[in-house]
């Protein structure tokens, strides 16, 4: 798993006991579902801020070698707040 946070979170997540003869065992294999969801949700935002940053650095990229000043970085800021604008509606 690429997060780091994410992970952390299944790591810390609550682990479910299991008697055998007499004895606790720690399952390792289970956590509760709401540590999951949570996992996931920071894994979806962590890759969503990466492929943000990564299209922002492409349109600044291609964007430098027409115009000049600070217009590239204009372009490539309104490009992402579209992305993101859309993602909400």
């Amino acid at each position: 798993m690429k997060s780091k946070k994410a992970r952390s979170i299944i790591r810390k997540g609550d682990f479910t006991y299991i008697g055998y003869n007499g004895c606790r065992y720690r399952d390792e294999r289970a956590i509760e579902k709401s540590a999951a969801l949570e996992a996931i949700k920071i894994a979806e935002q962590e890759i969503e801020e990466h492929i943000q940053a990564k299209a922002h650095k492409i349109i600044l990229d291609m964007m430098t070698g027409i115009f000049h000043g600070d217009m590239p970085r204009k372009i490539a800021d309104e490009f992402i707040q579209k992305l993101t604008e859309d993602e909400v509606d």
